[in-house]
């Protein structure tokens, strides 16, 4: 009996341990993607928020939706969510199939 629930623990352990690792992957490559897109800009994401917001769509496919900060710290200090939908391969690589930035227009001034 014992035997078993060891067995049970470890193989548990291996699964999540795998788990915590696709999903440090395709959090990785939407983070990746979003520095490549808003390159020249000032900006800061939270790798803890992004790990907590990771949701699987199926079994290969994640959705990613979190925060990113602009211009932390100055008066034009921005925040935004972002939606990001990762695929992971058999090896475990993640390639982003899309980013949405989400921005909120109520802060601005409207036109005269």
């Amino acid at each position: 009996m014992r035997t078993r629930a060891t067995l049970l623990i470890v193989v548990s352990l291996l699964i999540a341990a795998c788990g915590n690792a696709r999903d440090e992957h395709a959090g990785k490559a939407c983070s990746d993607e979003i520095a490549k897109r808003l390159a020249g800009r000032n900006f800061q994401l939270d790798a803890a928020d992004i790990a907590r917001h990771i949701k699987p769509e199926s079994a290969d496919t994640v959705l990613i939706t979190s925060t990113v900060v602009l211009d932390k710290g100055m008066s034009s200090e921005n925040r935004q969510t972002f939606d990001c939908r990762a695929r992971l391969d058999a090896s475990g690589a993640a390639s982003v199939l899309y980013l949405q930035f989400n921005w909120n227009t109520s802060d601005l001034k409207p036109a005269r």
